[in-house]
Parts: C-alpha cells; sequence; structure tokens
C-alpha cells in the first residue's frame, strides 16, 4: 500500500460541519397554522383591530349629543362675623363671632332639539370612518398575508435547496473515500485526493452558509408569527397553483375588490359628508334648558330676618344663529369642495397605478411560469448528464473536475428551478392581492 502525506482523517471543516448537524426536533408548522398564528398574534392585525373598536365607539350616538346632558351642583358657606346693628328706634346692637350659613343644591338638564344637521352629518361620518377601519383593518390582513407567506415560502425554498446542498455533500464525501481507496490500489493518484478533499470542504462550507440564511429566514418568519424568534419551524415545501380567473375577470371586479380603491372611494365619501357639515353652520341652534334648585340660608342676629328657604324650577328656549361670520363659513365650504375634488383625481389616479400594477403582476406571473417549466426541462437533462458522468467516472473515462462539473450544474439547476417555483408561487399570490382576492388564494 502506497504512502501519502496528507492525513486520512477528515478535514477540521467536515468535522465542525458534522458537529453542528446533529438531529433534533423541529416543530412542523403547517401553511393553514401559520394563518392562524398570524390571524391571532401578529401586532399590525392586533393594532388593525383595536383601531375599529375605536370607530365603533365613536359611530355610537352617546359620542354626538343626541342625548341631554344632566349636571348636579351644590354648596355651602358659614361665616363669622363682627357687625354693629343700629336699628331704627336707637337701639344699637354689638355682635361678636356672630355665625351664618347657607347651602343650596340644584339639578340642571340641558337638551339640544336642533343643531343645524350637524350631529346627523357627524354620525354619518363616523359610520364612514368606522367602514374605513374596516378596510383598514383587511389591508393590514393581506399585508401580512403576503409577508407571511413571502416568509414562508422562503424557508421552503431555502429547506429544499438545503437538502440538495447535503446531497451534493454526500457525493463529495463518497468522491473523497473511492479516490482514496483507488490510492491505496495503485490507481489514483494524490491530485485526485486533494481535488476531492477540496470538493468536500467546499460542499461543507455551503451547507455551513445554507444553515445560517435558513435560520434568519425562520427568524423573519417567527417575527411575523409573533412566535420566540429562536423557534425551529419545519415548513410545508409543497407547491400547488391555483387555476386563476382570467386577466378580463379580475379586472372586471378590481374596483369592488382591491382594498386600496375601496379606501379611497371611502375618503371621497369622508369628504362629501365634510362638505355637507360646513352648511350646518348655517342654520340656527335651539336648546332647551330647565334648572330645579333649592336654597337654604340662616343669618346672623343682626339680620331682620331669621333664616330664609327658596325651591323652585327655571326653564328656557334657547335660539343662536351665527348670521354673519365674517366670511370664514364660506372659505370653508370652499375648502371642502376642493379636498373633495382632490380626493376623486387621487382615486382615478391610484386606479391607474393599481391597472398598471396589476398588468405587471400578471405578466410576471405567466414569465415566471414559463420560465419554471423550461427549468423543469433543464433539471431532467442536467441529471441525466451527472448520471452518465457519474458511472464515466467510475469507469475512469473522465476526470474528477469534469465529474465535478456536472455535478455543480445539476445541483444549479435543481436551485434554480426551486427558486423559479417559489417565485411563481409568490407572483400568483400578489395578482390575487392586486385583484382584491389574496384571501380566497390557494396557499
Amino acid at each position: 500500500m502506497k504512502n501519502y502525506m496528507f492525513k486520512r482523517s477528515t478535514p477540521f471543516i467536515l468535522s465542525l460541519f458534522l458537529g453542528l448537524n446533529l438531529a433534533y426536533t423541529q416543530e412542523y408548522l403547517s401553511k393553514d397554522r401559520a394563518v392562524e398564528m398570524a390571524l391571532e398574534k401578529n401586532f399590525n392585525i392586533k393594532i388593525a383591530k383595536n383601531a375599529i373598536e375605536i370607530a365603533e365607539g365613536n359611530a355610537s350616538k352617546d359620542n354626538l349629543g343626541y342625548k341631554p346632558t344632566v349636571t348636579v351642583s351644590g354648596g355651602a358657606n358659614y361665616n363669622l362675623d363682627n357687625s354693629t346693628a343700629v336699628f331704627q328706634d336707637g337701639r344699637e346692637t354689638n355682635l361678636t363671632f356672630a355665625a351664618s350659613n347657607s347651602v343650596n343644591a340644584g339639578v340642571g338638564v340641558n337638551y339640544v332639539l336642533f343643531d343645524g344637521f350637524n350631529r346627523q352629518f357627524n354620525l354619518e361620518r363616523n359610520l364612514q370612518s368606522y367602514t374605513a377601519s374596516q378596510l383598514n383593518a383587511r389591508l393590514a390582513l393581506e399585508n401580512v398575508l403576503l409577508q407571511l407567506f413571502n416568509a414562508y415560502y422562503e424557508v421552503a425554498r431555502l429547506e429544499v435547496d438545503t437538502k440538495s446542498l447535503k446531497e451534493l455533500l454526500e457525493i463529495s464525501k463518497e468522491r473523497l473515500e473511492r479516490a482514496r481507496v483507488s490510492y491505496d490500489y495503485g490507481v489514483g493518484t494524490l491530485l485526485d485526493i486533494s481535488n476531492a478533499e477540496v470538493d468536500v470542504n467546499t460542499d461543507s462550507i455551503a451547507v455551513l452558509n445554507q444553515d445560517q440564511l435558513i435560520k434568519n429566514a425562520r427568524h423573519n418568519l417567527n417575527f411575523i408569527l409573533n412566535s420566540d424568534v429562536l423557534t425551529d419551524y419545519e415548513v410545508d415545501t409543497n407547491v400547488a397553483f391555483a387555476p386563476l380567473l382570467t386577466k378580463e375577470q379580475l379586472l372586471k371586479g378590481i374596483k369592488g375588490a382591491n382594498v386600496q380603491l375601496l379606501l379611497a372611494a371611502s375618503d371621497i365619501r369622508l369628504s362629501e359628508i365634510d362638505e355637507k357639515l360646513t352648511t350646518t353652520t348655517k342654520l340656527p341652534t335651539i336648546s332647551l334648558n330647565g334648572d330645579y334648585g333649592i336654597n337654604r340660608s340662616k343669618n346672623n342676629p343682626a339680620s331682620f330676618l331669621d333664616r330664609i328657604q327658596s325651591n323652585g324650577l327655571t326653564t328656557s328656549l334657547n335660539v343662536n344663529w351665527a348670521v354673519f361670520d365674517g366670511g370664514r363659513r364660506k372659505v370653508q365650504e370652499q375648502n371642502a369642495k376642493i379636498t373633495r375634488l382632490n380626493q376623486e383625481l387621487n382615486f382615478d389616479l391610484l386606479y391607474q397605478q393599481i391597472l398598471r400594477d396589476f398588468e405587471n403582476a400578471w405578466s410576471t406571473y405567466q414569465n415566471r411560469l414559463t420560465i419554471w417549466k423550461a427549468l423543469e426541462q433543464n433539471v431532467i437533462t442536467s441529471r441525466l448528464n451527472f448520471e452518465r458522468s457519474e458511472e464515466r467516472y467510475r469507469l475512469r473515462q473522465i476526470t474528477s473536475l469534469a465529474f465535478r462539473e456536472a455535478q455543480s450544474n445539476y445541483i444549479l439547476a435543481l436551485t434554480n428551478r426551486n427558486r423559479a417555483k417559489y417565485d411563481a408561487k409568490l407572483s400568483e399570490l400578489q395578482v390575487y392581492s392586486i385583484a382584491g382576492k389574496i384571501q380566497d388564494a390557494q396557499y
């Protein structure tokens, strides 16, 4: 058996790799479970839900002065006075620390009978704001779903790539062992062993780097799920493409489905209500007031009366009408009209942007599907080439470099196809999102 200068032990980098990849159990995270966790725990969705509750409270009649206001008041006084009292008949009385006191209590009721339709329009506005808060919550949900599956499919892609890279490493390790055996039997060279060892180290480093990428991808996924950032989830790597509606069908319903357009339409409605609100100051405000009070006082000895007690009901009807306000109302009305026109222009602009984005997304989706199918054929061809090269290498009909090239081409074809597949799926979800149907997508 021949001697050679390098050690037969596994290279250090390979030992490190093996030490870092001990078997451990991962929690499986299905797509449905990921959606459930995001809906339940994601911060943006929680914030959106709280905004709905605030808007719902604002839309209550209790918040707009439809009910009367009732106030209760009361008070008490106590006095100690030094005084001199001179009566009509000439008598004079000097008092030191003469005590007197009084108490009062009252109940007041105020009810606005008419305020120029201000309450009615504000209620209408708050109800529209409530609708807008629901649309904003839906927008948050759709954004979270897109973020979730971008992160989820990135983990899935990297898991599949990691599997391919580990298979590549195993092949390289087998080639290294074969090169050593061949050298021992005098049919190989030290160069073959050195090349094989370099390839093992290269592939080990590639797997280590891939492990780091997948860790980072899992951290991103956990952040969206509001889960422990260090949780290791094993995800579903399968991808199913859904049969989409035709482009014409999706475009036909986009105005009534795209949440951004629905929010823009809501802004138009709000500006129309604000325009109505500026007219309410032209009308009078009529309010009804009622007060019931009780007063009781005890005077000091210098007073003619010893005590006084009274109670009574007072009612009033008040009318306030700002006939002229110096022209501010006219400016407000003009500004409200301009604001409404701007909201309408913004809707038209946004609609054109949505159409552009949809066309781009649709084109990108179709292109990526085509690329994915083309790369499927590349995988078949490169796999056949690799299998032939592997057989010829065993028969020593080609060099280790030629075999390595065939091996690398096969792995590259696998990773390219893998990326194309997930890119195509994400493009499909983007089409669904712009069309306003992301919640109907097949994940």
